[in-house]
Parts: C-alpha cells; sequence; structure tokens
C-alpha cells in the first residue's frame, strides 16, 4: 500500500499545478463562461478549495474517532454558500496550494494502521482511511478532465473540417 499511498499523494500535490497551468493565464471570459451545464472552470476551481477542508476533517476525524458517521453534503450547495466566485482565480488558486499542501504535509505522517481505520459513509457504505486517500486524487483527476473537456468546448465550433483529426 505504500506505494498506492505515495502515488495517491503524489496526485493530490500534483493537482494545484496541474489547475494553475490550466487556469492562471486565461481571460476572465473563458474561466467564468458556463461551459457544461451550470459549470465554468471557475466554479469547477471554486469547488477544490470548498471541498478540501470537508477531505481534510473527514480524515482526522476517521483517524481521532471510533465508529465515525460521514453524512454525504450537497456540494452545490456548500460551493454557492462559500461565495467563491467572488474571488480570482488566483485567490483560489493561492488557497487551493496553501492547503493542499499543509493537508498532504499531515498525510504522510499517517501510519498503514491508521490509513485502515474503519468509517461508515452514508451512502456507499464502510471505508477505510485508505478509501478515502485514493478517491481524493480520483476525485481531482475527474474534476481536471471536466475542466479540460469545458477549455476544448470553447474551440470546438471553429474547428471545422479538423475537427476530422479527433485525438
Amino acid at each position: 500500500m505504500n506505494d498506492t499511498k505515495e502515488a495517491a499523494l503524489a496526485l493530490l500535490e500534483a493537482t494545484p499545478v496541474i489547475l494553475r497551468a490550466l487556469l492562471a493565464s486565461l481571460p476572465e471570459t473563458i474561466v467564468t463562461a458556463d461551459l457544461d451545464r451550470g459549470w465554468s472552470p471557475k466554479r469547477v476551481l471554486a469547488h477544490f478549495v470548498d471541498v478540501e477542508p470537508v477531505f481534510a476533517e473527514r480524515f482526522r476525524r476517521m483517524i481521532e474517532e471510533d465508529h465515525l458517521l460521514i453524512r454525504s453534503i450537497d456540494p452545490l450547495t456548500t460551493l454557492d454558500a462559500g461565495d467563491y466566485l467572488s474571488r480570482t482565480v488566483d485567490a483560489l488558486l493561492g488557497e487551493l496550494d496553501r492547503s493542499r499542501r499543509e493537508t498532504c504535509d499531515w498525510l504522510r505522517t499517517l501510519t498503514a494502521g491508521q490509513l485502515e481505520r474503519p468509517a461508515e459513509h452514508d451512502t456507499c457504505g464502510e471505508i477505510t482511511a485508505s478509501n478515502l486517500l485514493h478517491y481524493w486524487p480520483y476525485h481531482d483527476t475527474a474534476h481536471i478532465r471536466q475542466i479540460q473537456r469545458m477549455l476544448q468546448a470553447v474551440l470546438g465550433h471553429e474547428l471545422g473540417n479538423a475537427a476530422e483529426f479527433d485525438v
């Protein structure tokens, strides 16, 4: 498991770097455009920032508490309540980078025994801290792909016959 723990941590640490590379230099018109059923690249970035403390708290509680019940969140409700969209992309990226670094430093200290600690999730049943550690970067990469598809959508209508070169 140590190899996959390190892989998960490497992916978690790479996420802010990848998002900065994708979004930092783009014009506001692109990062705020509704490109995926109410989602813009900036809104997805805000979601990363919004759920960061949720993941971190779940980990801490799984390590510290017995018989933990994890309740699902409504990500859209918490996202809207956080007023993240009033912040700049750079501010969101900075916040994610700082909090992710702190969380990964703490996650690196967890032992194999701690990673096997279970909790009960209200919708998916029993999960371990290790399961959550591996789900988190999986979640990140799914949203990175979402942003990449959005950025492709900005250009798609201008491809003409070049669309045949589908990669």
